[in-house]
């Protein structure tokens, strides 16, 4: 919290070093002299704050002969730029064609004065299809310029976006700008396996599935939503299910659940069992090409694993609290990540919510919670009764983590994306249900299409069924009255309110109604 606090200081309140430091340093000299335990861990936490706005202004230092220092003059013309493509490459929908984009390690760039050595990533647009592969050492032609800001329809900055991951220009090729392979093979031999195993997953999916549906199960599998038919997105958007679309901690969670489920079908150790599914799920995160929703979701499940596997009593919020210090010490400017704050919050929400839902679940319904615990005990033998309590209870337990979770991301969606879906609550409940049992079958076809392409058909099947069922639902949800309504005029100042009464909330509603056993 205070590594974050530090970072969030450095962004915006622009404090000199030079003070901050000082301030830091009487304060820890302070926390020596004193006796007082309460003023030394106070001055302990102060020392945190500093670590986390040094490292992030750090981070942010970049040397002299960086892209981002360009002048404007290299700017006014096209010019002539060589690198390597760090990234994945991606061909995107763009009019009646395609425009090829991907990530270049910038290595020289040629002005009206002449090659300069440069370094730093820019993001290039080259508008036609081309035969571009990771690891390409090229010499492309375009015009360079800053990232648009905002988006029409959200609050979210694609100038800020870009500059999360180290890039501060666009470059831009058209159709006849020139392009030259110079190498081949300039990248990692790891992140190369990575990107060839992913294109493979990828052509499974499509060679399998018609279109509409190979798009959609790119996003549940692999992360790339850019084959999406733009209708079936904004029917996600509008209902709030938009999450399942994109490998988030839900679907890293479900990629998890299934590993341990057939690894328990093995008779090893519990411990072996959890070592083998983090290793496995590092595995998947390569196979999708280590995207940053990837690694971030899988990172939070690790380390949630991790906790089972040390066999300790893990408080839910220090676990957490882990997975968010190691990303954040990765790039520190995930902090301002939308993604990041909005699978952090809607987990700390469900902690921090979901045991007082269930509380007062049981409250309004006397005699449920006695009810379900003297049916499990073993001479009860009315399976039929058991089967009724244990629907009730899994539906008690979907609408009490449906509501915790949107309670806590609820002011985050209506500040970027200007939105608010009221009807997420009751379409999580069918759609989430739904979006994991398609996730088991898409991995199940992967499977059988790399390894057994005639079995894959059984699996195709079953998933177009499937999805298009998701999406007649998705619509139903998306057509009811008062489903979604956009907000203007959200600021930071509505959210911080937002959250304080939330707190609040929590602390004087929730505490008194515990949930015990659920």
């Amino acid at each position: 919290m205070c590594f974050s606090l530090g970072i969030v200081v450095n962004e915006y309140l622009k404090i000199s070093f030079a003070i901050f430091s000082f301030l830091t340093a009487l304060g820890m000299l302070l926390s020596l002299l004193t006796q007082r335990r309460r003023i030394s861990t106070l001055f302990l936490l102060l020392a945190f704050v500093f670590l986390g706005l040094v490292y992030a202004k750090n981070y942010q230092i970049f040397s002299s002969d960086h892209v981002c220092h360009i002048s404007y003059g290299y700017r006014q013309e096209p010019l002539l730029v060589e690198g390597v493509v760090v990234s994945d490459v991606e061909k995107r929908a763009f009019f009646k064609g395609k425009k090829t984009v991907f990530t270049l390690e910038v290595r020289r760039i040629r002005s009206p004065w002449g090659w300069k050595e440069k370094k730093g990533a820019i993001l290039v647009n080259l508008f036609r299809e081309e035969d571009v592969r990771y690891g390409d050492y090229l010499i492309l032609e375009g015009k360079l310029h800053r990232p648009f800001n905002f988006s029409q329809d959200s609050s979210v900055s694609y100038r800020d976006y870009l500059y999360r991951k180290g890039i501060t220009f666009i470059l831009s090729v058209k159709k006849t700008g020139r392009l030259e392979v110079l190498k081949r093979e300039q990248g990692y031999f790891i992140k190369d396996l990575s990107f060839r195993l992913k294109h493979k997953l990828r052509d499974v999916l499509k060679r399998s599935l018609p279109r509409a549906e190979a798009g959609l199960m790119q996003a549940f599998l692999l992360g790339d939503r850019y084959d999406i038919p733009p209708h079936v997105y904004e029917l996600f958007k509008i209902s709030g299910v938009a999450h399942i679309i994109a490998i988030s901690g839900f679907n890293i969670g479900i990629v998890a659940y299934v590993i341990f489920i057939i690894l328990k079908m093995f008779p090893l150790p519990r411990t072996a069992q959890y070592i083998l599914t983090i290793v496995l799920l590092v595995l998947y995160a390569f196979l999708t090409g280590g995207q940053p929703p990837v690694v971030r979701a899988t990172i939070m499940t690790v380390v949630f694993l991790a906790s089972f596997i040390l066999e300790r009593e893990s408080e839910p919020i220090n676990t957490l609290s882990a997975a968010a210090l190691i990303l954040l010490i990765m790039n520190p400017l995930n902090l301002f990540d939308v993604g990041f704050q909005l699978s952090f919050i809607s987990v700390l929400s469900i902690i921090l919510f979901y045991a007082g839902f269930m509380g007062l679940f049981y409250k309004w319904l006397p005699g449920f919670k006695e009810e379900l615990e003297e049916e499990h005990k073993p001479q009860r033998k009315d399976s039929l009764s058991r089967i009724k309590l244990n629907v009730i209870k899994f539906f008690l337990q979907s609408t009490a983590v449906s509501l915790a979770a949107y309670l806590g991301v609820v002011a985050l969606v209506a500040y970027y994306f200007r939105l608010i879906t009221p009807v997420v609550i009751v379409a999580n409940l069918a759609v989430v249900p739904l979006a994991s049992l398609i996730i088991f079958l898409g991995m199940g076809l992967l499977a059988a299409g790399l390894l057994f392409p005639s079995a894959a058909f059984a699996f195709a099947n079953c998933i177009v069924a499937l999805l298009n069922l998701m999406v007649a639902g998705v619509f139903f949800f998306a057509q009811i009255p008062c489903a979604y309504f956009y907000m203007q005029g959200i600021t930071l100042w509505h959210i911080i309110g937002y959250y304080a009464v939330l707190s609040i909330f929590f602390l004087g509603i929730f505490h008194k109604h515990p949930q015990g056993n659920n």
